[in-house]
């Protein structure tokens, strides 16, 4: 007599196998993907979780003493701010007020300083930038090149594509400091 196959305990081994090895397939595919560091302010995501709120005081403080308006290609103007890390670059295509800033090619980024009188801060500025694709580190640009013309710390860049592209940096006069981030795209 022929035994018969017991189909159910086959096919459950088969499920067993067939999940097993879609397990082991996850794993082997995303341990070759690179890991993207987020560079936003030059601090590690931690850095900045830890010392946020020290971070929007600065802020505060900064801009009760000086007003600064940064200038992109000499049209768009936009204030220290740093309110779009909170967005998602979906809501800043739709309902952004910070569109097409910058372009694809060569692009100029001003920062005009002064203090609380009007009288323009040329001393002891340091100003550090990013600028970055909204997605990954691997376009990032950093601006440390600011040259002062006309009373304006200005730095020229190259963007290599049209991508959505995140601004960020800190601007340093003396002992205060300025955090700035917008997200915008190139066209």
């Amino acid at each position: 007599m022929i035994k018969k196959l017991n189909w159910a305990g086959i096919y459950i081994f088969t499920l067993f196998v067939l999940g097993l090895a879609l397990v082991i397939w996850t794993v082997v595919k995303t341990s070759t993907v690179p890991v993207q560091l987020d560079n936003s302010f030059f601090e590690t995501k931690r850095e900045i979780d830890d010392k946020f709120n020290d971070m929007a005081n600065a802020n505060v403080v900064f801009n009760q003493r000086y007003s600064t308006n940064i200038i992109y290609n000499e049209q768009n103007i936009t204030e220290i701010d740093f309110e779009e890390l909170f967005l998602a670059q979906r809501v800043i295509e739709k309902k952004g007020t910070h569109k097409n800033y910058l372009k694809v090619g060569s692009n100029k980024i001003e920062f005009d300083i002064k203090d609380k009188n009007g009288n323009a801060i040329v001393n002891d500025v340091d100003i550090h930038a990013m600028v970055t694709i909204a997605s990954n580190n691997t376009f990032d640009i950093e601006l440390s090149n600011f040259e002062l013309k006309d009373g304006k710390y200005i730095s020229l860049f190259e963007i290599p594509k049209e991508a959505n592209w995140n601004v960020n940096g800190i601007v340093t006069i003396g002992e205060d400091k300025g955090y700035f981030f917008i997200k915008t795209n190139a066209k």
